[in-house]
């Protein structure tokens, strides 16, 4: 357990979850009277430049407070152990890999609605200046509506600078975008690739690359830089819809939708198609269309 003056004005309740880089807490927040998720990464020495790069990222993320599909960030800080730390929403519900554990593959409406809503957010936040990094299940929290939110800014890039404390878990880029793995940056069309595998995985109740008789990493990065994606053995997915996930998981970054709005459009298209409700993008341009000069890649 994290002791509690490792974050001064928090009070640790329990230990919520645990991931690859961090140990979720709920805690009560003194000062405002609140419940919070405490996120502490598990990392050790993060240097200054990086810290200040992740509280400028989350900040640019701060501009979106209110938006249903981007968690809220409270505060940002260090512990006195020196590991960071993001005070955010409580989400109660857990993640999208919570729910597929418990349920299985998920619904064709419910994956579409979540995929509209979610290249709505990430385009959003891409046009607020900010990548994500690491869109995965596990970062996708659903709200007490029900509503996805994503979650993480900026947390890729300080696990990437720093050192990784003994005692937290492998990392497994199962839904990383091949060029990440050998060595490129992460871009808005890196981003737009792991939400095409995120959905992958909703439809399937797997990841694309997941091979649980051999889950060591170098295969995975094989199966990833080298071979497409297996079928889905589901006869009520429609080739629309899978063909649409394809795309955005593309080996090459120039085939992937130009943006993660793009993407968005797409999935409503899908939806018109199968005669189900066509989910509103937020924020989207009444004109003919997007700049997507906007979106950095």
């Amino acid at each position: 357990m994290l002791p509690v003056e490792d974050a001064p004005g928090y009070r640790v309740l329990d230990q919520a979850g645990r991931g690859g880089f961090a140990v979720v807490y709920r805690a009560y927040q003194e000062r405002l009277d609140r419940v919070v998720a405490l996120k502490v990464l598990s990392v050790d020495r993060v240097d200054q430049r990086t810290m200040r790069r992740f509280q400028r990222e989350l900040q640019l993320t701060g501009r979106l407070t209110g938006h249903p599909n981007v968690v809220t960030v409270f505060d940002t800080g260090v512990t006195r152990s020196g590991k960071p730390y993001i005070a955010m929403d409580f989400f109660e519900n857990g993640s999208l890999r919570d729910r597929v554990g418990k349920e299985g593959p998920l619904p064709v409406p419910d994956v579409l609605r979540a995929g509209v809503k979610l290249a709505g957010a990430l385009a959003a936040v891409h046009e607020a200046g900010v990548l994500h990094g690491d869109i995965k299940p596990q970062n996708i929290l659903i709200s007490r509506y029900g509503e996805p939110a994503i979650a993480d800014f900026g947390v890729a890039r300080v696990v990437d600078s720093a050192e990784v404390s003994a005692t937290s878990h492998a990392f497994t880029p199962l839904h990383a975008a091949p060029e990440v793995l050998t060595g490129q940056p992460h871009s808005a069309s890196t981003d737009v690739y792991s939400l095409g595998s995120t959905l992958y995985h909703l439809l399937a109740g797997r990841p694309a690359f997941h091979n649980p008789s051999d889950p060591s990493i170098a295969p995975l990065m094989y199966r990833v830089l080298s071979i497409d994606p297996p079928p889905l053995n589901r006869p009520d997915v429609p080739s629309t819809l899978f063909e649409a996930v394809l795309r955005a998981m593309s080996k090459e970054p120039g085939k992937r939708y130009a943006s993660a709005r793009v993407f968005a459009r797409r999935l409503q298209e899908v939806q018109a198609e199968l005669g189900l409700p066509v989910t509103d993008l937020l924020g989207e341009d009444p004109g003919p269309g997007p700049s997507l000069s906007t979106v950095p890649r």
